[in-house]
């Protein structure tokens, strides 16, 4: 299904398929796919076509942006609406305020998408520590190949972390959840980009201030 309604050839990075009930209902599924596309940065501005609007499974259009802020423009998806009129036109849709609850539970369930992701990552990582001898003896065989695969975070953080970036400054209603997704290389920190959360916890008991020197690389 990803593969038709976005034209990529590979598998998507991860997805969540959810139904919302109350005062509006709709479903919806949305991926993220595994890479950028090369001129992604570039478009941020643009307008983008990757989510599908559908009214009781009548497709209604591709070219609202409005349901995900533009920082999720790289979320590819559908969703499908029992709570609007099959004759929504373009300029109702901008001013109906049912779209607006739409948008603001997507962006939600979005954001917990992929601090899903994140804290998978983190347990992984909390696991590791805790093995025994005899457990990371038998885990030594396997290291070689798992060097070769990136946890799933680091893959969405290398080709997407600019736009989590760019979600700070545009949202502020979301700006708690989206600081828990950032990742920084630190003095410390080795060949590995950490959280926020683990810096300060690494922190020393005098250490008041963090410093900081912003640039493309190491």
């Amino acid at each position: 299904f990803y593969q038709s309604l976005t034209k990529d050839f590979g598998e998507p990075l991860t997805h969540t398929h959810f139904s919302a009930e109350g005062e509006v209902e709709f479903k919806s599924i949305l991926y993220i796919p595994k890479d950028a596309p090369p001129d992604a940065y570039q478009d941020y501005n643009k307008k983008q076509s990757n989510l599908k609007l559908y009214v009781r499974r009548v497709m209604i259009t591709d070219e609202f942006d409005e349901l995900l802020p533009r920082y999720l423009g790289f979320i590819k998806g559908v969703v499908d609406s029992d709570s609007l009129p099959l004759n929504v036109s373009r300029e109702m849709l901008q001013q109906n305020k049912v779209l607006k609850v739409i948008g603001k539970k997507m962006t939600r369930k979005a954001l917990a998408m992929i601090k899903s992701m994140a804290d998978a990552e983190k347990k992984d990582g909390d696991d590791d520590e805790e093995e025994s001898e005899a457990d990371k003896k038998e885990e030594e065989d396997k290291e070689d190949k798992e060097d070769e695969e990136e946890g799933k975070y680091v893959k969405f953080w290398k080709a997407f972390g600019k736009y989590i970036k760019m979600g700070l400054i545009e949202d502020a209603a979301n700006r708690t959840r989206l600081a828990k997704l950032l990742r920084y290389a630190t003095s410390k920190s080795g060949d590995k980009e950490i959280s926020l959360e683990d810096y300060v916890a690494n922190m020393k008991e005098d250490q008041k201030n963090i410093y900081y020197i912003s640039g493309e690389d190491k």
